[in-house]
């Protein structure tokens, strides 16, 4: 969230015209929330049962999600370095921290449905290349163009995504500790976009 409100919003605000792409940011909310709300589904049913070809290919089929939302995530990185290193890294950050629990996301969601380590492993190797390969296509493919609207669209996913998992993941913690070192986090990185904006 840090990110999206200190580096990637001001960036876009900062273009001609910058607030004509917000519309994007509202959409970039709304792909996230649809997809993970498309994966929650599947994953909501974390229960046990009997273990079916059908229960097993929707298990897949939610994880195939979560890698695409993973291959995304590193669109945004490409899209970041094309724009400038310090955009890059900083998203770069914040997609490291969001995918270390995305996949556990994608293991249990593969188990739940009854299906094989073996294959939840497949998905989670899946998962974590599909990152690099989003990095990569987007690296290669030529984006100045499209840079602020694509810019605007994953600010909105990182907000999707820090207000509805990360948050409340914190919330459920009674420590007042959550607390301060969310506000540590957030600090941290505005504190680092003010330093990388110096240099």
């Amino acid at each position: 969230m840090a990110v999206a409100l200190f580096d990637i919003l001001p960036e876009v605000f900062a273009l001609d015209g910058g607030s004509s792409y917000m519309p994007f940011a509202a959409i970039g909310f709304l792909a996230f929330f649809g997809l993970e709300r498309y994966t929650a589904l599947h994953r909501s049913r974390e229960h046990v049962h009997t273990a079916t070809a059908h229960e097993q290919e929707l298990g897949a089929l939610s994880a195939a999600g979560l890698t695409f939302h993973s291959f995304l995530d590193g669109v945004a990185i490409g899209v970041g370095f094309q724009t400038s290193t310090r955009i890059g890294l900083l998203i770069a950050l914040g997609i490291i921290v969001h995918d270390l629990s995305d996949g556990l996301n994608t293991v249990t969601v593969v188990l739940a449905h009854g299906n094989a380590r073996k294959r939840a492993m497949f998905w989670l190797a899946a998962d974590m290349i599909a990152p690099v390969l989003g990095a990569a296509s987007a690296l290669l493919i030529n984006l100045q163009g499209l840079l602020p609207w694509m810019l605007a669209f994953f600010a909105g996913s990182f907000l999707y995504i820090g207000a509805s998992d990360l948050l409340p993941e914190a919330k459920e913690h009674d420590s007042p500790l959550v607390g301060v070192a969310t506000a540590m986090g957030m600090l941290a990185i505005y504190l680092a976009t003010r330093m990388l904006r110096s240099l």
